[in-house]
């Protein structure tokens, strides 16, 4: 069949199209209106849920009762979904009511946690765990990752004490203070032991901690002090994908203490000289001289504090990571860079890491992980030290010059030149620390229930110390030499290198019988450790610029070796029953055998057993399911112990010396200490109950109380003199901690906004039982009755209002009149002495919490973290807080000294040479607790369509702040987190940065 067309027929059927066009684009765009309900599995209503539709983009939420309304037009389509549920998309066509049934995807059902030697479902776990992600980890701009574990897990607590560039570490401890010596916890990378500063933050996947005996007793003799497991990334694509993380910012210090200018510093010393019976020590024209900076070099106004902190502070990260591999061959390769400068000059900190994940597949049977990782470490610092710089900086006067017109340096407190020592030609102190690490494991799966793994790990650490200290001129305002500070250069050089084998084979079982499942592991290992230190010195260097050994005087050498080796073989088990995902049973079982000990004494057996109930499994709770989704009670019982108690305790070593004898120089030893072959393992005791809940599908709570007591601590007790050695160590002392700690998390979406909020609480009592009588009478104890490292002096009860008062009390100390701290006569003998001493505080933080805050709209994403200490006591003391203590200075807040006009001053009266005030009492005692915005972050990432044109997946960009504000009642101008000593430590910084994730 033919058609022609003719002009008239080609415009008709052209109208005719057009018009049919429209026609159907009208009828495709006509709207209807839909509604339904969405309900969950159990014909719940479901609120909040979201309604979009595919072409018309209209959305929808369900109200309380789960009912929507939208309007559609007949070939859109719906999709449902709701945070926990898989979402469901569905055609609209011709229907008007559409009600759906949306299906749990509750992943955390199937999270897994990785424990001792292997994984277990969270739901499943009977220990108490707690688990860190690397985005929390990631979140905080820190060069040590221990100081990124702050605040993320109930029950841990992590004390940073400093800011400075490579010594900014936190110390970790977990549910309390369980011993009188090492009471870090164990720390596993990939299931070896390692430190946790030895790790980036950005090659962590995930941290475990092991907080009670029933997850950590697989550990045996190293976690009585609990256990972290460290899992760093794997590749996990089988394309090859490109990521660089970077940022970039700067840091300022905290807390500085206000320090006095030169005018007041002289005029509070003449009154402080008068308040002592002494003459004024400046005349009014120096004084007048001084105010009106008539000569800076004879009438000095130094601010050391600024002169002293000249150092940048920036600081930068850069982290590479290539994603590869496929079927049989997969790696993550990493490449980091970070560089920290300190607020001193020469306070820097750089480290250089490179790490490959590689995983190898041979066949569905046999596969191979070969992980290694080369890590290079510097940190640089005066080579007298940052926390003499600080001790210096704030206590020496400001009448003192720094640096005179002419560029020589100020003689300072006696030669002592904090702007000197900060600074290249006061010396250096470095530290470098390489290393390099391998962790190979063969898995051999010979049947699906049935794998054998074998696991080789050797682990390099070097450690280079080199430390010159330069002789500093410093001279006087007239030209003359005044000191030099020390009298010779010296340089002292140390070298230290380590080899650690950790070999291991563990063999897995897993069967499942109906409703009956097994687990079984049993393992076998063997660890060992060889240390060898050299050191060296040498004085009198003619040429300064080459500090190395041989430009020292020959004359002047000094040299020293040592060695150290242990080893440790264990034998260790688990054990797992699950019935119907209800009702979990776990036993624990490890037989370690450590060289430290004496024959007889080498091994020790440390079992443990938990057990869970799903009460949300049970059929009569499923009334409770729409409300509580997941309901489990757990108890565990278990025995740790702590093997790091020194290389060889239970024997005498020989110390070798040289000495003269008759004009002729011997080479002798000698045993001076006293040796017991009966010393064995610090075995701690734990019980713990809790339970884990979720409700409403997206509130979880976890709770735990434990009561942990540790026994045969070892101790030196008290010898008779004619013993003759130093006293040997004994299993004596006796410690409990008992606690509580919850963590609850609440997590939702309303439309495009995404809002979490996760809340720890913790809280542990801790007290020494038993030390057999030892007791002591430094400022910090740890006595019998009291928990360890109290705070210990006289109570103090006010000040003397009046000289008549100083008379009718009991006798204090040194020479006491009106406006002097009184001290309390504990036992009523009319004299205050060292008897009359008590504790007075404690400093082991009593509750901790934290707050971690995120929310998301679209692209943007800003996230919280708040954390802090609820009780706490801390103590300063002599310059950081105490007036002209030791010849120095004083600070604005002790303006407000005590006069009969101002009886309630937060200082004593100013005087010169008065002990008693400066003695360590309750007086200088200061709450410590404190609430602290520890992190901020805002960031965006790009929509896809925007940045895939110029070849990127993926672009967030952010900025950063940490430790903006601090809420507490400590002394101004000192951190909380250094809370007991003198106040010369590096305080915490506040940090500024901003960075960008990019995905190729």
């Amino acid at each position: 069949m033919r058609i022609n067309f003719t002009k008239g027929n080609l415009r008709r059927s052209i109208g005719f199209l057009l018009f049919m066009g429209c026609f159907l684009t009208i009828t495709a765009q006509a709207q209807t209106v839909v509604v339904g309900v969405v309900n969950d599995a159990q014909g719940s209503p479901i609120p909040g849920a979201s309604i979009k539709s595919k072409i018309g983009n209209k959305t929808s939420v369900t109200s309380l009762d789960g009912k929507y309304s939208v309007s559609v037009a007949e070939n859109d389509s719906l999709t449902f979904s709701f945070i926990g549920f898989k979402s469901l998309t569905l055609a609209v066509g011709k229907r008007k009511i559409i009600d759906v049934k949306l299906i749990s995807d509750d992943q955390r059902l199937n999270e897994v946690v990785v424990v001792g030697y292997g994984t277990q479902k969270k739901v499943n776990l009977t220990g108490a765990v707690s688990v860190v992600s690397s985005k929390d980890l990631n979140m905080r701009p820190v060069g040590q990752a221990s100081a990124a574990l702050q605040g993320l897990a109930p029950g841990v607590t992590v004390t940073q004490a400093s800011g400075r560039p490579g010594g900014d570490a936190g110390t970790i401890r977990i549910r309390g203070i369980g011993t009188l010596n090492d009471a870090n916890p164990l720390v596993l990378i990939d299931n070896v032991e390692g430190s946790l500063n030895s790790i980036d933050p950005s090659l962590i996947e995930s941290v475990s901690v092991l907080k009670d005996a029933a997850s950590a007793s697989i550990y045996g003799s190293r976690a009585a002090n609990g256990v972290i497991l460290v899992t760093t990334k794997r590749a996990n694509a089988n394309s090859l994908s490109v990521s660089y993380n970077n940022y970039v910012g700067f840091q300022e210090l905290t807390r500085l203490p206000d320090m006095v200018n030169a005018v007041d510093h002289m005029e509070l010393t003449n009154l402080a000289n008068v308040n002592a019976g002494a003459s004024p020590t400046f005349s009014q024209a120096m004084i007048d001289n001084t105010r009106n900076g008539t000569n800076p070099d004879l009438y000095p106004n130094t601010n050391w504090q600024k002169e002293v902190l000249t150092g940048s502070g920036f600081m930068q990260n850069h982290f590479i990571t290539v994603n590869g591999g496929g079927e049989k061959v997969k790696f993550l390769a990493s490449l980091g860079y970070f560089d920290q400068a300190g607020l001193l000059e020469v306070s820097r900190f750089k480290r250089i890491t490179l790490r490959n994940n590689a995983d190898i597949k041979f066949s569905d049977k046999l596969n191979l992980t070969i992980d290694l990782q080369l890590l290079s470490r510097v940190t640089k610092e005066p080579g007298r030290g940052s926390s003499s710089v600080f001790n210096q900086m704030n206590r020496i006067a400001p009448i003192f010059a720094g640096i005179f017109s002419n560029g020589s340096y100020g003689e300072g407190s006696n030669g002592n030149n904090p702007i000197a020592y900060s600074r290249p030609e006061g010396g250096l102190a470095k530290t470098s620390n390489p290393g390099a690490s391998l962790n190979s494991t063969l898995t051999y799966k010979p049947f699906r229930w049935l794998q054998a793994d074998v696991t080789i790990a050797p682990r390099y650490d070097q450690v280079d110390d080199n430390t010159f200290v330069t002789a500093i001129k410093t001279y006087r305002a007239d030209g003359n030499l005044a000191f030099t500070q020390p009298a010779l250069a010296t340089l002292d050089v140390s070298n230290s290198r380590a080899l650690y084998n950790n070999m291991r084979a563990t063999l897995t079982g897993n069967i499942s019988v109906a409703k009956h499942s097994f687990k079984l592991l049993a393992g076998a290992s063997r660890e060992d450790y060889t240390s060898d230190v050299l050191s060296a010195s040498r004085n009198t260097f003619i040429f300064p610029a080459y500090p190395v050994l041989s430009t020292g005087a020959s004359a002047t050498q000094q040299n020293t070796g040592t060695r150290m080796e242990w080893a440790l073989q264990s034998f260790f088990g688990r054990f797992n029953y699950n019935y119907d995902e209800r009702y979990l049973l776990e036993l624990n079982g490890r037989y370690d055998g450590s060289s430290r000990f004496a024959d007889g004494k080498k091994y020790g057996f440390f079992p443990s057993v938990s057990a869970g109930w799903r009460l949300s499994e049970e059929q009569f709770f499923e009334p409770l399911k729409n409300t509580i989704s997941q309901l489990k009670i757990r108890a565990s019982w278990g025995k740790l112990g702590n093997q790091n108690i020194g290389t060889y305790p239970a024997i005498s070593s020989i110390q070798l010396g040289s000495y003269s004898f008759a004009n002729q120089i011997y080479t002798v030893g000698a045993l001076n200490d006293g040796a017991n072959q009966l010393i064995t393992w610090e075995s701690t005791e734990m019980k713990d109950i809790g339970f884990d809940l979720t409700a409403f599908k997206n509130f979880d709570v976890s709770f735990d109380y434990y009561d942990r007591v540790t026994d045969n601590i070892l101790l030196r007790l008290d010898v008779p003199l004619i013993y003759g050695k130093t006293a040997p160590f004994q299993n004596a002392g006796v410690v409990r901690n008992r606690g509580w700690e919850t963590g609850i998390s609440y997590r939702n979406k309303i439309k495009d906004f995404n809002y979490s909020i996760g809340i720890n609480v913790s809280d542990v009592k801790n007290k020494i039982i038993d030390l057999k009588g030892v007791s002591q009478t430094t400022i910090t104890v740890s006595n019998e009755g009291s928990a360890i490292n109290s705070l210990f002096g006289y109570e103090s009860l006010g000040y003397f209002q009046s000289d008549a008062e100083v008379t009718g009390s009991a006798r204090q100390i040194g020479n006491v009149k009106a406006g002097d701290i009184k001290y309390k006569d504990q036992n009523g003998d009319g004299v205050i002495d060292n008897n009359d001493r008590v504790i007075i505080g404690s400093t082991i933080p009593r509750y901790t919490y934290s707050a971690n805050i995120n929310l998301s709209y679209k692209g943007f994403d800003l996230g919280i973290f708040l954390q802090g200490v609820g009780k706490a006591d801390g103590y300063l003391y002599e310059q950081s807080v105490m007036p002209f203590f030791n010849g120095g200075t004083v600070q604005e807040m002790h303006k407000d000294y005590w006069t009969p006009q101002n009886p309630n001053a937060s200082f004593p009266r100013l005087a010169f040479g008065e002990t008693n005030n400066q003695q360590t009492s309750s007086f200088w005692l200061k709450d410590a607790s404190y609430l602290r915005l520890k992190n901020l972050q805002l960031g965006y990432r790009l929509p896809s369509a925007a940045i895939a044109k110029i070849g990127l997946k993926g672009l967030r960009i952010y900025a950063n702040a940490s430790n903006l504000f601090t809420v507490d009642k400590f002394w101004d101008g000192y951190d909380v987190e250094a809370p007991v000593g003198t106040g010369n430590t590096y305080p915490q910084v506040r940090v500024y940065n901003f960075g960008l994730d990019v995905n190729f």
